[in-house]
């Protein structure tokens, strides 16, 4: 039986068992089914824009063994969805200690300055602490020839309209080929995307909260 006729749940399970299957091998693939829009919204436990602060990694005890983890410091710039504690350290598998690296295929890499919108689940918890992994970042950029902010995917393609969420990510020079041939002045603005975001959100966990 081949992996697209297996059940989604099938499916689902085996995503994260090959996930967990990473902390022992640098060298495979991650493998990632992309959520929908509804879904990542609704299946994240905060939604935040934030700017990253610092960005390390450590070596930490885990029941098979030391593994390396990034974390990685946020200043979070505003609340979009749920209750972030007032500092928020992301922890995801992967990175570099002195010589020793381990590379997750596909896991967001962040660094000092970056500004994101970010859909956080199982942060501590899970190897990623991002809904649906490389399909909960969305980087905030700026379009260099009007300084336009605008929302793109991880792999920097620019978004425009929230459905393109579910579509499957794309790396090297697919990605390339398409932020080329995407035009930034249609993206969705930082605005945008965060009031489709709040337009989305029906899990009470993640409601804000209203004064009495």
């Amino acid at each position: 039986m081949s992996w697209l006729h297996l059940p989604a749940s099938i499916r689902g399970l085996l995503s994260v068992v090959l996930s967990f299957a990473l902390a022992a091998s640098a060298s495979r693939a991650t493998t990632v089914i992309p959520p929908e829009f509804t879904q990542l919204v609704n299946g994240s436990d905060c939604i935040v824009r934030a700017v990253v602060k610092r960005v390390s990694s450590v070596k930490k005890a885990r029941a098979r063994g030391v593994v390396i983890f990034t974390e990685v410091d946020l200043e979070v710039v505003e609340v979009i969805a749920g209750n972030p504690p007032a500092k928020l350290t992301l922890e995801m598998l992967g990175g570099q200690v002195g010589q020793e690296e381990l590379i997750v295929q596909g896991a967001p890499k962040f660094q000092v300055g970056d500004e994101d919108i970010l859909f956080v689940s199982g942060n501590g918890r899970n190897l990623s602490p991002l809904c649906g992994m490389m399909h909960g970042r969305y980087p905030i950029l700026k379009d260099a020839a009007t300084g336009r902010a605008y929302v793109a995917r991880s792999n920097h393609v620019p978004l425009h309209d929230p459905s393109e969420v579910s579509l499957p990510m794309t790396e090297g020079r697919a990605a390339g080929l398409q932020r080329r041939a995407l035009s930034t002045a249609g993206a969705l603005t930082p605005e945008d995307f965060i009031r489709l975001i709040k337009g989305k959100n029906t899990n009470p966990v993640t409601q804000p909260q209203r004064a009495n």
